[in-house]
């Protein structure tokens, strides 16, 4: 049970990271880009394989990284995982 909850606790600060790091990508404010750039380290080597097999769709000029909400996917799953394995 405890090594659930820590697992599941990792897994949510991670999330919780993840969507802190796509906030401050939109963000154009020198805090903001400080804290992406402390937040890259733990992110970019999970998201730079995602994006090798997912390229960005392209609409207009403009392309739509994905990356970061198919790892929030996979996230959720591997949670779902855990509470299936677990209970």
């Amino acid at each position: 049970m405890f090594l659930f909850r820590l697992l599941n606790f990792g897994l949510g600060l991670y999330e919780l990271g993840l969507f802190i790091y796509i906030l401050c990508s939109w963000i154009v404010h020198p805090v903001s880009v400080n804290i992406r750039r402390g937040l890259a380290r733990a992110y970019e080597p999970v998201l730079t394989p995602i994006r090798r097999w997912v390229p960005a769709p392209r609409f207009g000029g403009v392309a739509f990284d994905l990356s970061p909400i198919i790892l929030l996917i996979v996230l959720g799953l591997l949670r779902r995982i855990l509470f299936a394995l677990f209970f």
